[in-house]
């Protein structure tokens, strides 16, 4: 079968598109499995292209694609992923359409909507493979499992898919179908990226976080052998590694780490990690300095343990402190992510903005405790939901009754990033990295102009008033 799998674009002038865009890893799984399947495979990623909607006319009409699969992991990319499917089949008259990711599958609900045939819900590899030798022979979709289709403007759930057992069994994100963008993915000032995973799920249930449910609370991961063999095939400088806890296995951290010096694999590395296992083992920290570790993304979400508590994180702000001298004293960067809850006084945003600057955290994150569907945390307060508009569901609007007037929490959480950001907070080794990628053309000086007009943007409490997307 001929198959085309599309990322759509995000629309959204505020939240963390502005400021990265990372391949579009499920689309390569799912298309590594489809060709070793025997289907032609093609991946369009409209975020990455001017104009996305003409773009994806041509796409059609030069591949004539006999299935269309989107993606849609994140909640404020609903609508825009229900706008093209309606596209390709109303208007391209495409025999059928699917869509998978992470949104779709712990709210399906949205997705009820008579021009997506299916959704496949959970891991996609095997079901995707599945559904397309169903759809080709004319079995009934029931017979496939980990589905949803669409019968007569009712979804119809089949049997549930027990998760992949052996990851390692799955193939490499086939990241030659993304050539053509590669050069447009990007994290904060680092080019030439590349991402890799080497594990799936976390066995931790922060409220509001549905990892977890989508992976059952299951942590399965890929032997240090084959995450080497993935990073051999990896041509970028900078590696993501998008695991949502690197460190949750320490031994088989520290295999690859050994297994990376050995065959002197030499990349830049940023991981996400939790603080608790760093303070636990600082060896680590230490070990991938020296192997290219550059930056770890540190969920601190809050200052106050109490609050932790409240969203089931299991940790403590102490240890977060701790975390973030031991990767400073290892000159390793950390991106400290918060999150603000609209319950938040002035106090709470002086307490939060005194804290970074007591620690000097030189990239600071903060979002907006957002109740996203398919989290423990949307169950418990949806009926005290101010909006169901998924376009302010970008971690940057408040979805519930703030404390503060919509006019003061504004005016105090653009001034979190613009207290954090007066200037650039690049250490020394990122600002020879800027200028080395500047003089290689890895990085055009256009990249640098873009992220200072962004972090202008979420600076500005009027941006926060306007409507969060942009218009047709």
């Amino acid at each position: 079968m001929n198959i085309l799998l599309i990322q759509p674009d995000n629309k959204s002038t505020i939240g963390l598109n502005n400021v990265s865009l990372i391949e579009p890893t499920g689309l390569e799984a799912v298309g590594g499995a489809l060709i070793n399947d025997g289907h032609r495979v093609n991946i369009v990623d409209l975020r990455a292209v001017k104009n996305p909607d003409r773009y994806l006319d041509d796409a059609v009409h030069s591949l004539k694609p006999d299935i269309c699969g989107f993606s849609c992991s994140f909640t404020p990319d609903v609508y825009r992923t229900i706008e093209l499917a309606k596209r390709i089949k109303n208007d391209y008259g495409t025999a059928f359409v699917f869509v998978g990711g992470h949104h779709v599958s712990v709210y399906p609900l949205d997705f009820n909507v008579r021009e997506i045939d299916a959704i496949v819900v959970g891991e996609g590899e095997q079901t995707a493979v599945e559904l397309i030798r169903a759809f080709s022979s004319k079995t009934p979709l029931s017979m496939v499992k980990g589905l949803i289709y669409n019968e007569g403007g009712r979804q119809v759930k089949t049997l549930q898919r027990e998760l992949i057992k052996d990851i390692n069994g799955l193939p490499n994100f086939a990241r030659n179908l993304t050539r053509e963008y590669r050069k447009q993915y990007y994290l904060g000032i680092r080019t030439s990226l590349a991402c890799i995973e080497t594990a799936r799920g976390c066995p931790f249930k922060c409220d509001f976080c549905s990892v977890w449910e989508f992976y059952h609370g299951k942590y399965r991961s890929k032997s240090p052998e084959r995450v080497i063999s993935e990073l051999k095939e990896i041509k970028e400088d900078y590696v993501l590694v998008s695991d949502d806890n690197f460190f949750s296995d320490v031994k088989r951290a520290k295999k690859i780490g050994e297994l990376i010096k050995k065959e002197n694999i030499r990349k830049l590395y940023t991981i996400q990690a939790r603080s608790d296992t760093i303070v636990k083992h600082p060896e680590l920290i230490s070990q991938w300095k020296e192997l290219g570790l550059s930056n770890i993304f540190i969920g601190f979400e809050s200052i106050d343990d109490d609050r932790l508590a409240d969203i089931n994180k299991n940790n403590s702000s102490s240890n977060n402190e701790k975390a973030f001298y031991i990767a400073q004293k290892n000159d390793v960067g950390v991106t400290a992510s918060f999150i603000v809850s609209p319950d938040f006084t002035k106090l709470d945003f002086k307490k939060l903005v005194d804290f970074v600057k007591r620690l000097k955290i030189p990239v600071p994150a903060f979002s907006v405790l957002t109740p996203l569907p398919g989290t423990k945390l949307f169950e418990e307060v949806k009926e005290k939901l101010t909006t169901f508009n998924y376009h302010y569901y970008d971690l940057f609007h408040p979805v519930l009754e703030t404390y503060l007037s919509k006019t003061e929490f504004f005016k105090e959480f653009s001034n979190l990033y613009k207290s954090s950001y007066k200037s650039l907070n690049l250490r020394a080794q990122d600002v020879l990295f800027v200028i080395k990628y500047l003089l290689s053309g890895k990085m055009p000086l256009t990249h640098m102009r873009r992220l200072k007009k962004a972090m202008r943007r979420i600076s500005t409490p009027s941006t926060y008033v306007t409507p969060p997307v942009l218009e047709n």
